[in-house]
């Protein structure tokens, strides 16, 4: 188990993470979303330990004088390490500095990847595969993916899930993603967490979020209703009520509609926006 504790970090005069407080267990996939600017990035480098708290503290739940980054899988948004290397002596110098045996390239080959060929001279796909398959080959505790995925084409995105399923089984990290493309990884998410200029806007299952948003085809809800944002599609209103319960007599059962991820996380989305 991770916890997070009062957790703030600044640029300067600018505080991008406020006070936020959050706990991930073992073996559990969380995905942080949000808005541009809210810090997403700015988690993954805090619990990465490439930056350090202004204020607050992560616990990581080791014993006193235990390095935590030696359980940690840091996958960057910005892949820079190791590029003077080729994959051959980038796998065998992280197993050195670690201590563990090399890690695996057969991925890598398989999108065609050189293990003699400098990582620099890769192409951003095949590099996402290497350092991928050299950071997963500790047997991590803690496994932090940024949006990098994204940057992949969908062949060798749906090869680098399948690394990190394989991963998931094996020893059961506990895992945080960075992510805007929920639809993709919704299978393989546990929760989402949304962060807004606030910190955290959302922490909630993904089973337990879809069953507790609607959208609702009226042109007024009653006023009881928490509604997240309301929309004009085609001339008619469309309400996006959350937390939603039904209200007997006054919400219609043809008029509220279940959202799939995408249309939710694009809602809190939208209302974040407007409000800043």
């Amino acid at each position: 188990m991770i916890e997070i504790n009062d957790l703030e970090f600044s640029y300067g005069s600018r505080r991008v993470v406020k006070n936020l407080n959050l706990r991930i267990d073992a073996g559990e996939t969380v995905m942080v979303t949000g808005p541009n600017a809210t810090g997403k990035t700015t988690l993954l480098r805090l619990l990465a330990g490439v930056l350090r708290p202004h204020a607050g503290r992560i616990d990581y739940g080791l014993p006193p004088g235990v390095d935590p980054r030696s359980g940690i899988a840091y996958l960057p948004e910005t892949l820079s390490i190791y590029e003077s290397m080729s994959s051959r002596e980038a796998a065998a110098f992280h197993a050195g500095f670690f201590d563990t045996a090399p890690a695996d390239l057969s991925l890598a080959i398989s999108a065609g990847v050189d293990p003699t060929t400098r990582i620099r001279d890769l192409s951003v796909g095949q590099r996402v595969l290497v350092h991928l398959s050299i950071v997963l080959s500790t047997e991590p505790r803690l496994v932090l993916i940024d949006e990098v995925l994204h940057s992949v084409d969908p062949f060798l995105r749906g090869l680098a899930f399948e690394k990190l399923i394989e991963v998931m089984d094996s020893c059961r990290p506990a895992i945080l993603m960075v992510n805007l493309n929920f639809h993709e990884i919704e299978n393989i998410v546990d929760r989402v967490v949304f962060l807004g200029a606030e910190g955290v806007r959302l922490d909630e299952g993904i089973e337990r979020l879809k069953a507790g948003t609607r959208s609702v085809f009226m042109e007024a809800v009653p006023p009881e209703c928490p509604v997240l944002v309301t929309q004009q599609l085609l001339g008619e209103s469309r309400h996006i009520v959350y937390p939603y319960e039904p209200i007997p007599g006054q919400l219609p059962e043809e008029c509220v509609h279940g959202m799939d991820l995408t249309e939710i996380l694009t809602a809190f989305m939208g209302d974040e926006y407007s409000a800043s």
